[in-house]
């Protein structure tokens, strides 16, 4: 008898793509940290499962990953699978469900019902008119392994529906894949939309700036986004995250990303349920965060490991931590233009002081210097700042720093919560949070490194 079901994993993350071929699998290797190496996260492909148009499942690992066809990017396509627990003949087991599980509890994958709903609503979050929502739902038995789009659609009782009657905004497609003898498991597969920007049908009037196919010119020029205007009241931070002309009157523009929930019940058991996030293609997959989704959840679940004295005791656990935080530094480094964020820093601080009628000068001398180029250098303080972060992947770098300063994470690194708006040198140094000040690690990430370094500290010889 099944007992309970669940979707693994509980959020997915899909990038859109025009492709057809859906993305290569692939993982992280290690750091490329020889004498002469980049530094860099290495790629590695890894299993990458294909679906038939009858919803059956192959699979193969492909001797190089591939990003981008002749058709453009390909899209990242997660597959959602069901798990669940069960007990037969007195036994309780758990992990993915299967036919024959489904079978042994007088079931099948026709009694199973997904429900997909997904939508974008980026324009509502604005307007907060209803007619500017665009969502799909979309309903599907457990046996019905078809090809399923999702058209995105405005709410048909509406008084000024953004997408009008008969058009739909493509926010995806969704596939149950058919359970075979090689891969047994209970999947769905939700592949992202192409990536297209929809607009107004009278967008060319409006502006020349943004040109788009007529099949895509779909919206209705009368609903409330395509006249929406920013007064105020940006909504989001940064404000004016949206195409609109100098008058800061939106253009009307809809892209078709999206998310959303995925469901699927079994009856006489329940629902699970899991999150589908879209966003747009990964431009640098070898290059990691050094704050990821995981370290943000992380941080508000298991927060407070860093300050028990036996996990920050055992030295292997926490320099693998801290060694990993900085090769995803380094790798962010490499990924930024130092001296591009430094001259917007610059300029931010200032407008800041002049909000405050502080002097402008001081404001700014909180960041780095401006170096003059040096030769062939013309991004010089990226590359100091590649050149240094590259040091401390050897971790010795950073031990011997760490006992010789014993102020050095205060004085180098931002402290979370802070409530300083100006930019300085500290790090993460001249980068945005959310928020729109300065971004800083998460409070456990702060402390690991704090509790680290006084681990550390404690071993250093009398006298040295």
């Amino acid at each position: 008898m099944i007992e309970s079901i669940e979707i693994l994993p509980p959020l997915g993350f899909g990038r859109v793509g025009p492709s057809r071929t859906p993305c290569d699998g692939y993982t992280w290797g290690p750091n490329d940290l020889h004498p002469r190496g980049t530094g860099k996260t290495t790629i590695r492909p890894a299993e990458t499962l294909a679906v038939a148009a009858d919803g059956t499942v192959t699979g193969s690992v492909p001797a190089t990953v591939t990003f981008k066809d002749a058709t453009g990017w390909r899209p990242v396509a997660p597959f959602f699978e069901l798990h669940g627990r069960w007990t037969l003949n007195g036994r309780t087991e758990s992990g993915p469900l299967t036919a024959d599980v489904l079978a042994a509890s007088g079931l099948s994958p026709g009694d199973l019902r997904w429900r997909i709903e997904v939508a974008n609503l980026k324009a509502f979050h604005y307007t907060l008119d209803d007619g500017d929502r665009v969502a799909a739902t979309l309903e599907l038995r457990g046996d019905d392994t078809a090809v399923h789009p999702l058209p995105g659609v405005s709410p048909s009782g509406a008084g000024r529906p953004l997408v009008p009657a008969g058009r739909n905004v493509p926010l995806g497609a969704v596939q149950v894949t058919r359970p075979t003898a090689e891969f047994p498991e209970l999947r769905i597969r939700f592949t992202p939309a192409a990536g297209n920007v929809y607009g107004p049908a009278d967008l060319p009037q409006r502006s020349s700036a943004f040109v788009l196919p007529a099949d895509r010119l779909i919206l209705d020029p009368q609903a409330t986004w395509c006249g929406f205007r920013l007064t105020g009241d940006p909504r989001t931070n940064p404000g004016g995250l949206f195409a609109g002309g100098a008058d800061q009157e939106s253009l009307g523009l809809v892209d078709d990303v999206c998310d959303g929930l995925i469901r699927c019940t079994l009856p006489g058991v329940g629902t699970a349920v899991a999150r589908i996030v879209v966003g747009p293609p990964d431009f640098a997959p070898d290059r990691r965060p050094f704050t990821s989704i995981a370290d943000g959840l992380t941080d508000r679940v298991r927060r407070e490991d860093v300050h028990d004295p036996s996990y920050v005791a055992d030295e292997e656990t926490t320099t693998r931590e801290v060694q990993d935080l900085l090769e995803r530094v380094l790798e962010t480094m490499e990924n930024v233009n130092v001296d591009a964020q430094n001259d917007r820093a610059r300029a931010e601080n200032a407008a800041i002081a002049r909000a405050r009628s502080l002097p402008e000068a001081d404001a700014e001398g909180a960041t780095f210097d401006l170096p003059g180029s040096i030769l062939s250098r013309t991004l010089p303080l990226t590359e100091a700042g590649r050149q240094r972060h590259r040091r401390f992947l050897a971790l010795e770098v950073m031990e011997d720093l760490l006992r010789e300063q014993p102020d050095l994470i205060d004085r180098v690194v931002r402290a979370p919560a802070t409530d300083d708006r100006y930019y300085d040198r500290r790090m993460p140094a001249m980068m945005r949070g959310s928020d729109r000040y300065p971004m800083h690690l998460t409070r456990r990430q702060f402390d690991l490194l704090q509790q680290w370094a006084r681990q550390l500290r404690s071993r250093i010889e009398e006298g040295t």
